[in-house]
Protein backbone atom coordinates (compact mmCIF):
# COMPACT_ATOMS: atom_id res chain seq x y z
CA UNK A 1 0.00 0.00 0.00
CA UNK A 2 2.83 2.42 0.81
CA UNK A 3 4.36 1.90 -2.63
CA UNK A 4 1.06 2.71 -4.31
CA UNK A 5 0.54 5.80 -2.16
CA UNK A 6 4.08 7.00 -2.88
CA UNK A 7 3.28 6.73 -6.57
CA UNK A 8 -0.09 8.47 -6.22
CA UNK A 9 1.35 11.31 -4.10
CA UNK A 10 4.15 12.12 -6.56
CA UNK A 11 4.16 15.68 -7.86
CA UNK A 12 5.92 17.34 -10.80
CA UNK A 13 8.52 18.59 -8.29
CA UNK A 14 9.32 14.96 -7.46
CA UNK A 15 9.62 13.69 -11.01
CA UNK A 16 11.17 16.72 -12.76
CA UNK A 17 10.37 15.02 -16.08
CA UNK A 18 11.84 11.64 -15.16
CA UNK A 19 9.78 8.58 -16.18
CA UNK A 20 7.70 7.21 -13.32
CA UNK A 21 9.00 3.66 -13.80
CA UNK A 22 12.53 4.84 -12.91
CA UNK A 23 11.59 5.54 -9.30
CA UNK A 24 12.11 2.92 -6.57
CA UNK A 25 8.74 2.98 -4.81
CA UNK A 26 9.62 0.64 -1.91
CA UNK A 27 11.96 3.45 -0.77
CA UNK A 28 11.18 6.95 0.46
CA UNK A 29 10.83 9.15 -2.65
CA UNK A 30 11.20 12.45 -0.83
CA UNK A 31 10.41 13.89 2.58
CA UNK A 32 7.39 15.79 1.25
CA UNK A 33 6.08 12.72 -0.59
CA UNK A 34 6.48 10.50 2.49
CA UNK A 35 4.73 13.08 4.67
CA UNK A 36 1.84 13.23 2.21
CA UNK A 37 1.60 9.43 2.24
CA UNK A 38 1.58 9.10 6.02
CA UNK A 39 -0.82 12.01 6.53
CA UNK A 40 -3.20 10.50 3.94
CA UNK A 41 -3.24 7.23 5.92
CA UNK A 42 -3.89 9.12 9.18
CA UNK A 43 -6.74 11.03 7.49
CA UNK A 44 -8.26 7.81 6.11
CA UNK A 45 -8.14 6.12 9.52
CA UNK A 46 -9.61 9.18 11.22
CA UNK A 47 -12.38 9.16 8.63
CA UNK A 48 -13.17 5.56 9.52
CA UNK A 49 -13.23 6.41 13.24
CA UNK A 50 -15.65 9.27 12.57
CA UNK A 51 -18.10 6.88 10.89
CA UNK A 52 -18.75 4.96 14.12
CA UNK A 53 -22.03 5.92 15.84
CA UNK A 54 -20.34 6.12 19.25
CA UNK A 55 -16.91 6.81 20.70
CA UNK A 56 -14.60 4.29 22.32
CA UNK A 57 -15.36 5.86 25.70
CA UNK A 58 -19.13 5.48 25.18
CA UNK A 59 -18.65 1.81 24.31
CA UNK A 60 -16.48 1.36 27.41
CA UNK A 61 -19.24 2.97 29.52
CA UNK A 62 -21.79 0.53 28.09
CA UNK A 63 -19.52 -2.38 28.97
CA UNK A 64 -18.91 -1.03 32.49
CA UNK A 65 -22.65 -0.61 33.15
CA UNK A 66 -23.28 -4.26 34.03
CA UNK A 67 -27.05 -3.90 34.32
CA UNK A 68 -27.36 -2.36 30.86
CA UNK A 69 -24.81 -4.71 29.38
CA UNK A 70 -26.73 -7.79 30.63
CA UNK A 71 -29.88 -6.54 28.89
CA UNK A 72 -28.14 -6.90 25.54
CA UNK A 73 -28.11 -10.22 23.73
CA UNK A 74 -24.87 -12.17 23.52
CA UNK A 75 -24.30 -11.05 19.92
CA UNK A 76 -24.95 -7.42 20.84
CA UNK A 77 -22.47 -7.60 23.72
CA UNK A 78 -19.83 -9.13 21.46
CA UNK A 79 -20.54 -6.46 18.83
CA UNK A 80 -20.01 -3.65 21.36
CA UNK A 81 -16.74 -5.23 22.53
CA UNK A 82 -15.58 -5.77 18.97
CA UNK A 83 -16.47 -2.20 17.99
CA UNK A 84 -14.54 -0.83 20.99
CA UNK A 85 -11.51 -2.97 20.12
CA UNK A 86 -11.60 -1.81 16.50
CA UNK A 87 -11.58 1.81 17.68
CA UNK A 88 -8.67 1.11 20.02
CA UNK A 89 -6.71 -0.45 17.19
CA UNK A 90 -7.43 2.46 14.85
CA UNK A 91 -6.41 5.01 17.50
CA UNK A 92 -3.19 3.13 18.21
CA UNK A 93 -2.42 3.02 14.50
CA UNK A 94 -2.89 6.79 14.28
CA UNK A 95 -0.63 7.27 17.30
CA UNK A 96 2.07 5.05 15.76
CA UNK A 97 1.89 6.93 12.45
CA UNK A 98 2.05 10.31 14.18
CA UNK A 99 5.08 9.13 16.16
CA UNK A 100 6.75 7.99 12.95
CA UNK A 101 5.98 11.34 11.31
CA UNK A 102 7.58 13.18 14.22
CA UNK A 103 10.57 10.81 14.51
CA UNK A 104 11.35 11.07 10.79
CA UNK A 105 11.06 14.86 10.80
CA UNK A 106 8.05 14.89 8.48
CA UNK A 107 6.05 17.35 10.58
CA UNK A 108 8.17 20.31 9.40
CA UNK A 109 7.10 22.88 6.82
CA UNK A 110 8.72 23.14 3.38
CA UNK A 111 9.88 19.53 3.12
CA UNK A 112 12.26 18.66 0.30
CA UNK A 113 11.03 17.04 -2.92
CA UNK A 114 12.93 14.42 -4.96
CA UNK A 115 13.64 16.87 -7.82
CA UNK A 116 14.07 14.07 -10.33
CA UNK A 117 16.37 11.87 -8.21
CA UNK A 118 15.27 8.24 -8.50
CA UNK A 119 17.53 7.01 -5.67
CA UNK A 120 15.20 8.02 -2.87
CA UNK A 121 16.41 9.64 0.33
CA UNK A 122 17.26 8.76 3.91
CA UNK A 123 15.17 10.59 6.47
CA UNK A 124 16.46 11.37 9.99
CA UNK A 125 14.53 8.50 11.62
CA UNK A 126 15.82 6.00 9.04
CA UNK A 127 19.54 6.36 9.80
CA UNK A 128 19.49 3.14 11.89
CA UNK A 129 17.86 1.28 9.02
CA UNK A 130 20.10 2.38 6.16
CA UNK A 131 23.18 3.96 7.79
CA UNK A 132 24.31 7.32 6.48
CA UNK A 133 23.10 6.70 2.95
CA UNK A 134 20.28 4.70 1.50
CA UNK A 135 21.31 1.55 -0.33
CA UNK A 136 20.43 1.09 -3.97
CA UNK A 137 18.04 -1.60 -5.15
CA UNK A 138 21.02 -3.55 -6.54
CA UNK A 139 22.79 -3.46 -3.18
CA UNK A 140 19.61 -4.73 -1.49
CA UNK A 141 19.28 -7.60 -3.98
CA UNK A 142 22.95 -8.58 -3.54
CA UNK A 143 22.56 -8.55 0.24
CA UNK A 144 19.43 -10.74 0.09
CA UNK A 145 21.31 -13.25 -2.11
CA UNK A 146 24.16 -13.33 0.39
CA UNK A 147 26.64 -11.82 -2.04
CA UNK A 148 29.12 -9.07 -1.11
CA UNK A 149 27.52 -5.66 -1.38
CA UNK A 150 30.70 -3.56 -1.67
CA UNK A 151 31.88 -4.25 -5.21
CA UNK A 152 34.93 -1.95 -5.07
Amino acid sequence: MLEYLRFIMMTPEDTMGMPLQDFDYPRTISAANEAAVLYSIVDAIQGQLDKYPSTEEEDADIIKDKALFRLLSYNQRMAVRHRRNEKRLLKRTIAALEKQIKTRGLDAMDLKRAEGSTLGMVLPGEKEKYGTRQRTALEDRLDKMGLPVDLR
